[in-house]
């Protein structure tokens, strides 16, 4: 073979597709075997990949390999792509995803969609948003809430225990085992009873009413 041909079969082999038959690790390097088209397979092939991303292909995905020296014994992996789970996204969009069909898809039109089939799992110790937060079902919060303004319901807000309030409740609606009761947004409270050491309100009379006997009821 000629010294033109041995050079112009080098560069050819500088680049080229395969797919990637086998993922492992090392010291947290990726090492790929690649199974490119005519060739045997190419093992310990290291993957390089984005700084702050990461990502572990399934067999039989497409990587590009760079062939330093020309004959595959220094390679290197510098893109892992998989066309059987690719999104189809929208000019200037952006999204990352799983086989599993879970994803998160910045959007054109300025919204952000995560979608996970289980759960989305935020662990830092304080988390901040600036606007509004809209919940479909319902909160379940193991710690308190509080809130330097109103908290709005359209309808009941039920406690398993008490309900604290600093300030001045307003437009309430309370309810328990023993009734239920209601306060406008004047102050005004409105109850089935009130009782205090077993006596009603509704219903108490007081003695030495008119000769000697008990008064009526409250009017």
């Amino acid at each position: 073979m000629s010294t033109l041909n041995l050079l112009i079969r080098r560069i050819r082999r500088l680049a080229g597709r395969g797919l990637i038959r086998r993922v492992k690790y090392a010291n947290k390097i990726r090492y790929f075997q690649v199974q490119q088209e005519g060739g045997m397979p190419l093992d310990d092939v290291e993957h390089l990949e984005p700084f702050g991303f990461t990502s572990h292909p399934l067999p039989n995905a497409e990587t590009v390999v760079l062939a330093f020296n020309g004959n595959g014994s220094h390679s290197v992996a510098i893109v892992a792509g998989d066309q059987r789970y690719r999104l189809e996204i929208e000019e200037g969009e952006a999204a990352m995803y799983n086989n599993f069909g879970d994803k998160v898809h910045i959007k054109k039109d300025r919204t952000i969609s995560v979608e996970a089939a289980v759960k989305v799992i935020i662990d830092t110790p304080h988390t901040h948003m600036t606007g509004k937060l809209t919940v479909a079902e319902s909160i379940a919060a193991v710690g308190f809430i509080t809130s330097d303004d109103y908290i709005t319901a359209v309808k009941n807000i039920d406690a398993g225990t008490n309900i604290t309030a600093v300030g001045v409740v307003k437009g309430a609606s309370l309810t328990n085992t023993a009734g239920s009761a209601s306060m406008a947004r004047d102050g005004k409270m409105t109850v089935a009873d009130v009782f205090a050491d077993g006596v009603s309100l509704k219903t108490h009379v007081h003695s030495n009413g008119y000769n000697g006997g008990n008064t009526g009821g409250p009017q």
